[in-house]
C-alpha cells in the first residue's frame, strides 16, 4: 500500500510539473502574438516590413512600454487558471469576464481613435495602411460579438476567451498603430540620434530613433521620412525636448 501511495504522488507530482509547462508555453506563445500585433501595427505606420529583422525575444521586449502588453497575457492566463477551480462561481466568473471586457474595450476605444485621428491628420500613407485600422476594427466586432453571448447568460471558457484573445488582439494592433503614426507625425516624446553622421554623413535633418532589433538599429529622417538601418551597436541618443531648447 505504501509503495502504491508514493507511485501515485509521484505520478500526481509529474502531472503538476507538465500542467506547469504547457501554462508557461502557452503563456509565452500568447505573450508573442501580443507582441506581433503590436509590432505589426506600429511598423505598418512607416510602410516597412520589420519581420524579417526580429529575433523571437523582440516580440516581446518590443511593446515592453506599453502596459496593456504586459498585463493582457497574466490576466488571461490566470483568468483559466481561475475558471477551472471546482470552487468556480459562474455568476462571478461572468461578471468577472465582463468586467475585464470592458476594460479592454475603453483601452480599444482610445488608442483607436488615437490611430483614426493619426491617420487622417497624415498628409501621407502607405499602401494598405488602413488595413491596420481595418482589422483591429474587425476584431474588435468579433469579440463583442463573443461578449454578447456572455451577457446571454451563455458563458464558458471557450466563450470567455474568445472575446478577451479578440478583445485584446484589436487593442493591442491599434496601439501600436497609434504609437508608430504619432511618431511618423512629430510626436514630441521621441529621441534623436545624435550624431547624425550615423545615418547621412555630412546631414542637417534629425533622425528619429525608431528601434533595435537584433543587431539591426532603424532611424527615421524627420523631413523626408527615409529609414536608417545600421549594424552599428554604439551611438547616442538625444531627446527632442532638449536638442531643441539647444
Amino acid at each position: 500500500m505504501q509503495e502504491s501511495s508514493h507511485g501515485t504522488s509521484k505520478a500526481s507530482h509529474v502531472t503538476v510539473i507538465t500542467d506547469k509547462l504547457g501554462l508557461g508555453v502557452l503563456l509565452y506563445a500568447y505573450a508573442m502574438l501580443l507582441g506581433a500585433m503590436y509590432i505589426f501595427g506600429y511598423w505598418r505606420a512607416f510602410g516597412f516590413d520589420i519581420f524579417s529583422y526580429l529575433s523571437p525575444i523582440d516580440y516581446i521586449s518590443a511593446p515592453l512600454n506599453r502596459l496593456l502588453v504586459l498585463v493582457s497575457a497574466p490576466i488571461f492566463v490566470s483568468l483559466i487558471v481561475f475558471s477551472q477551480s471546482d470552487r468556480t462561481d459562474t455568476k462571478f466568473y461572468r461578471k468577472l469576464s465582463a468586467s475585464l471586457i470592458f476594460l479592454y474595450a475603453l483601452s480599444f476605444t482610445y488608442d483607436f481613435f488615437q490611430a483614426m485621428t493619426g491617420f487622417f491628420q497624415s498628409d501621407f500613407q502607405y499602401e494598405n495602411e488602413m488595413s491596420v485600422l481595418l482589422i483591429s476594427a474587425l476584431l474588435f466586432v468579433a469579440s463583442c460579438g463573443f461578449a454578447y453571448r456572455i451577457c446571454r447568460h451563455e458563458n464558458s471558457l471557450l466563450t470567455s476567451a474568445s472575446a478577451l484573445i479578440l478583445i485584446q488582439l484589436a487593442a493591442t494592433i491599434s496601439a501600436g498603430y497609434a504609437d508608430g503614426k504619432a511618431i511618423f507625425n512629430g510626436a514630441a516624446n521621441v529621441f534623436f540620434l545624435d550624431n547624425k553622421n550615423l545615418c547621412e554623413p555630412d546631414g542637417i535633418r534629425d533622425w528619429v530613433y525608431l528601434g533595435k532589433f537584433s543587431t539591426k538599429t532603424f532611424f527615421m529622417n524627420t523631413i523626408d521620412k527615409r529609414l536608417c538601418v545600421t549594424d552599428s551597436g554604439s551611438f547616442n541618443l538625444i531627446s527632442r525636448k532638449f536638442a531643441e531648447e539647444l
